[in-house]
């Protein structure tokens, strides 16, 4: 067996035991991970056929140099059109396969720390928006009708004000992830299954709580159901769940017009949710648990959007008019610095 045929025999099994030894048995990751990682390698395989003429089959760990990665960047930006962000999910999912093909097959280390090397895409982060109380009443104040479906767009707007969950997360609650409390003495809770399979329960006011007391009971929902439904009976959708809220917002932009000048998203209820908990006094690891961050650098933005706010608001303050400086060096001591 010559080099090549050996080459080309080592990448096949690396590749597979990074998804189903890897990916799938030891991380446990989602299976949306696991899909987007493997669009990201048929991409990957697509691009080393189409513009270099390698046949899939015979696909070696060379063709993941450096070169070979710049020139599939410059693909996905110039012929696919992708954006920095898109660009940087692809290339995590290449680096991610390299980081464990270095420690089961360091034969290949120097091909492999040079593409490691490979910068991310800048990505120019969008201001971060959020909502006042004014501006949630008016959102609720909108699902105000008589209908089902007012009255499922209502406990909509209010678990994800309340809660800052993830739109997959809210799609995904049951009736018997809702903990409701016996007495005064318990806290009413919703579990949630996050990102990455992880689980965590988050705490509820009470007054959603009787909300969504009401709704369970009127509509008879079971426990095992999905809390939130379309109009066609089954679970609402992600895309479903960001249409009502862009119908939602300009209905309340009518009565609260700074509602306007902000593009919200059910993301926006989440950035909420953490300012209202870091402007209560919440510390940030306690934040971070709640949202579900895996890393606290990920609740970190909070701070920083925060003390923007408050540079904003102490700018709009009086300045004092007596800002001198007075002091003045003696002559000896100018006379020292002279003579060094």
């Amino acid at each position: 067996m010559n080099d090549i045929t050996l080459s080309v025999a080592r990448f096949a099994p690396l590749l597979e035991g990074y998804f189903l030894k890897y990916m799938i048995s030891q991380k446990a990751s989602s299976p949306r991970t696991i899909s987007s990682y493997r669009d990201s390698f048929s991409l990957y395989v697509k691009y080393l056929s189409e513009r270099h003429g390698i046949d899939p089959e015979k696909i070696e760990m060379k063709y993941l140099s450096l070169d070979y990665l710049s020139g599939f960047v410059t693909y996905l930006e110039n012929e696919r059109q992708c954006g920095a962000s898109t660009i940087n999910l692809r290339m995590a999912a290449i680096k991610s396969f390299l980081r464990y093909a270095l420690v089961e097959a360091p034969e290949y280390a120097d091909t492999i720390r040079k593409s490691l090397s490979l910068p991310c895409r800048k990505i120019n982060h969008p201001v971060m928006t959020f909502i006042s109380k004014k501006e949630y009443e008016a959102l609720l104040g909108a699902c105000n009708g008589q209908s089902i479906i007012h009255s499922r767009d209502k406990l909509m707007i209010m678990l994800l004000y309340n809660t800052g969950c993830r739109v997959s997360e809210l799609v995904n609650i049951r009736v018997y992830d809702i903990n409701f409390a016996n007495d005064k003495s318990e806290t009413p809770y919703i579990h949630f299954y996050g990102k990455g399979r992880k689980e965590r329960t988050t705490p509820i006011w009470r007054s959603t709580e009787a909300y969504i007391r009401q709704y369970v009971t009127l509509l008879e929902i079971p426990p095992k159901a999905y809390l939130l439904k379309s109009k066609r009976g089954d679970g609402i959708t992600r895309s479903g769940i960001a249409q009502r809220i862009t119908t939602i917002s300009m209905a309340a932009s009518e009565t609260c017009p700074s509602l306007k000048e902000k593009t919200i998203t059910p993301h926006t209820f989440r950035h909420s949710a953490a300012m209202n908990l870091l402007q209560a006094g919440v510390d940030i690891s306690t934040i971070a648990i709640w949202l579900g961050h895996e890393s606290i650098e990920t609740t970190h933005k909070y701070m920083v959007a925060d003390l923007e706010i408050k540079r904003k608001a102490m700018e709009k303050l009086a300045e004092t008019t007596d800002g001198a400086f007075n002091y003045k060096p003696s002559k000896s001591i100018l006379a020292f610095l002279n003579s060094l």
